[in-house]
């Protein structure tokens, strides 16, 4: 009876054997997958991250390149007044004299004002006249909806009559 106790003990030291080796290649599965997940977790972070930074730049470029064709766009405005504050100074001063007189002097009045708004866009940065127009849009909010509606109205004709051609 001796030998089949032995046998028993023995099988018994092997299921225990297999057991531990088992439970330590389930040890070692859970910690490799353990790193596995984190290691993916690492290397989403640093692509989110690079992604992050990417989309800074892209975004700086746009604001960049936004506000140099807004400031051409200043530039070109504020020209463009001064042209035609010339031109209807030269006009005021053609019709200077008659009967004429009066109307010349509100061409040449309007001349001076023209000069004056074209100096102020060629001498304010791009930031500033922003800044100024939040400033006024707060200070009268029913004027800014009061000209928004008008220029929408205008914007909205002009397209309109463009579109029939």
């Amino acid at each position: 009876m001796a030998s089949t106790n032995e046998t028993f003990n023995a099988a018994a030291d092997a299921a225990r054997d297999v057991a531990a080796n088992a439970e330590a290649t389930a040890r070692t599965a859970m910690e490799s997958a353990e790193e596995a997940a984190k290691s993916a977790a690492d290397k989403a972070a640093r692509v989110f991250d690079d992604l992050k930074d990417k989309a800074g730049e892209y975004a700086d470029k746009a604001g960049t390149t936004l506000k140099d064709a807004a400031t051409t766009g200043k530039d070109k405005t504020a020209d463009g007044l001064h042209t035609l504050a010339d031109k209807t100074r030269e006009v005021a001063d053609k019709y200077a004299d008659g009967k004429t007189r009066a109307a010349a002097d509100y061409a040449s009045k309007a001349a001076d004002g023209l000069d004056r708004f074209s100096d102020t866009l060629k001498n304010k940065s791009v930031d500033d006249m922003a800044a100024d127009a939040k400033g006024f849009v707060k200070e009268h909010p029913a004027i800014a909806v009061g000209a928004a509606a008008v220029i929408g109205f205008a914007l909205a004709r002009f397209l309109k009559s463009s579109s029939s051609d």
